[in-house]
């Protein structure tokens, strides 16, 4: 099984284009994914996280998400103090699911959806490694999207600023992947991006 590596900027559209790979037949996973299994209710390190962190404590003893992300994109030491406590789970179940996909005797393809792929050193887990690139002007309409269908008021301009800048910059994440798709673009010319390369992928 070929094990594919998706990355790319924060908005820049790669869950989209993870799920057109879907549709054509790729199995998919998501870092994100495993980010959240980790920091599941009742999880020791979502204590680990409480502890450090205590105003993300919501009454009930859930996590709350938005303040925890306020936090760390506007400082940069509780964002490392943060990854410190769960990109090792994190990357460890990335790495079982794809031990498990390269000894499984399936042909076809495995898609991970992973954006912070290059910041991490992860290249060596993928066979490719595709970046994903749109406009910062159309990431920034995206999260402003995305705050409002989770009904949460706007990000501010430095909030934006901070989430942009906490990752790689695209443009050398596209000179270090093996491909790049376009996401600022219209739709139909970004599935017909992913289908040339799932045919060339796939063959």
């Amino acid at each position: 099984m070929k094990i594919i590596g998706i990355t790319g900027g924060i908005a820049s559209g790669k869950s989209t284009v993870t799920k057109q790979f879907a549709d054509l037949g790729a199995s998919v996973l998501s870092a994100d994914t495993d980010a959240r299994a980790v920091l599941a209710n009742g999880s020791p390190l979502l204590e680990k996280v409480f502890a450090r962190f205590p105003e993300t404590r919501r009454a009930d003893g859930t996590l709350d998400r938005t303040a925890l992300g306020a936090r760390i994109f506007a400082d940069p030491v509780a964002k490392a103090e943060l990854e410190a406590i769960t990109h090792p789970a994190i990357i460890a179940r990335m790495r079982s699911a794809i031990s498990m996909a390269r000894s499984s005797n399936e042909t076809g393809a495995l898609v991970y959806e992973v954006p912070l792929l290059y910041e991490r050193g992860l290249t060596t887990l993928f066979d490719v490694v595709i970046a994903v690139l749109a406009t910062p002007q159309l990431q920034e309409e995206r999260l402003q999207a995305r705050e409002a269908a989770a009904g949460r008021p706007p990000l501010t301009s430095k909030a934006v600023a901070d989430r942009l800048a906490a990752q790689m910059a695209p443009e050398e994440k596209a000179r270090r992947a093996d491909y790049v798709i376009r996401t600022d673009v219209p739709l139909i010319q970004t599935e017909e991006q992913v289908r040339r390369m799932w045919g060339t992928l796939s063959a």
